[in-house]
């Protein structure tokens, strides 16, 4: 998780509960500590229960694309394009995060970050909304490939044709 919102610290420490619950999600509070060398009073300051690890990383990360949405696009009306671009950078970047709401079928989460670009795009919000599922899609068949940084072209093309066929679509309807 980058970003600047968390401490380091913080971070390293959230990275090394997520990785453990990554590869045993039925583990207790109890296993987690032990196998992160993490005293539990500290596991319990990050979440308050072993089922609030996925809500909690699912804020987290909503709070990252946030702070990161609101650092580097301070304009509206950008285009389309770019925000998917930052989008799935961003979703590099949280690679681990990603995994883990993938191995759990959290696709919300994609859907919540594709919301969040209406106050920014050109387009009528429409799109994104009639979109948001299909590009979940996507990424998350991408996600199954690893995230891998060097298809993030190859998604973004996927992406802006899906929204192009979509503006089609819905042209003889007027926007």
């Amino acid at each position: 998780m980058g970003g600047g919102t968390k401490s380091r610290r913080y971070e390293k420490t959230e990275e090394a509960i997520l990785t453990v619950f990554f590869d045993n999600p039925n583990c207790t509070m109890w296993q987690l500590a032990k196998k992160t060398g993490i005293a539990r009073s500290t596991i319990y300051t990050h979440h308050r229960s072993i089922e609030r690890i996925m809500p909690d990383c699912e804020n987290n990360i909503l709070a990252e694309y946030d702070f990161m949405l609101g650092k580097k696009i301070e304009i509206e009306n950008i285009e389309l394009r770019k925000l998917f671009f930052y989008m799935l950078v961003f979703i590099v970047r949280n690679r681990q995060t990603f995994e883990l709401f993938l191995k759990f079928g959290n696709r919300e989460v994609v859907i919540k970050m594709i919301l969040k670009l209406k106050p920014k795009i050109r387009e009528p919000e429409k799109i994104l909304r009639i979109c948001a599922g299909e590009i979940t899609e996507i990424v998350f068949e991408w996600g199954e490939r690893g995230f891998l940084e060097n298809e993030i072209e190859r998604v973004l093309g996927d992406i802006m044709y899906l929204t192009k066929t979509a503006r089609e679509r819905l042209a003889p309807i007027n926007l």
